[in-house]
């Protein structure tokens, strides 16, 4: 990884991933917050430690590995939340219309194709097109950014989204709400339930680390 110049100091030391690679990053903000969260934990714990989980995750599985991840995200092309438009409530659909679709005519003009919506859950081919302009977008990004983008891509079911936070067109936690307007409006009529909302808050606080990690990569 040529552009990544900065070492994790853990303990004083430099220290190697769980995969044996140089523990290095693109940013000192990134590092220092790294090293934060060991000062904190002392001991590596995926969950209570969130941006060494996706440090880790973007030297020692993605590195060399990038035409295979940027593949499984084109998998959410195809199966993106926002092209899937609620057929039991009219009320729904005229809301997700009316919030999905900024979302979606901001990616076609971005990435010049558009994203085609249906109702249902029939599966949706979107065009070719779409596929290859995304492919060549995802391909600008360096493995750290492509971490990142696998976990906003999975904690909001949408890559639509994903790419609205990368290029910084809505903040996580707007995405994190659009991702979950069926949801919500389920809740809304049949109650909460706490198991759910305990799911839900943990993918926000996967989408929300997600978005800082990228922010600590633009930072000086």
């Amino acid at each position: 990884m040529t552009s990544v110049t900065f070492p994790v100091y853990l303990d004083g030391k430099a220290q190697p991933t769980p995969g044996k690679h140089p523990f290095t990053v693109p940013t000192k903000a990134l590092a220092d917050a790294i090293a934060a969260e060991w000062q904190a934990h002392k001991k590596f714990a995926p969950s209570k430690m969130p941006l060494t989980s996706l440090a880790y995750t973007a030297i020692d599985r993605i590195h060399g590995q990038e035409a295979q991840i940027i593949e499984a995200l084109l998998v959410y092309v195809d199966t993106d939340t926002l092209s899937y438009r609620a057929t039991s409530s009219e009320t729904l659909a005229q809301r997700q219309q009316g919030e999905w679709d900024p979302i979606l005519a901001w990616a076609g003009k971005k990435f010049g194709a558009r994203w085609e919506v249906t109702s249902g859950v029939m599966p949706l081919q979107q065009p070719k097109a779409l596929h290859d302009s995304l492919q060549k977008y995802l391909q600008t990004l360096n493995a750290m950014r492509l971490s990142a983008a696998c976990l906003l891509a999975s904690g909001l079911s949408s890559l639509a989204l994903a790419l609205a936070v990368l290029e910084k067109r809505v903040d996580a936690a707007e995405a994190f709400r659009l991702s979950r307007l069926e949801e919500e409006a389920q809740a809304e009529r049949w109650g909460r339930d706490a198991d759910s909302d305990g799911r839900a808050q943990r993918l926000k606080d996967e989408v929300l680390t997600a978005e800082r990690f990228l922010r600590l990569l633009d930072a000086p």
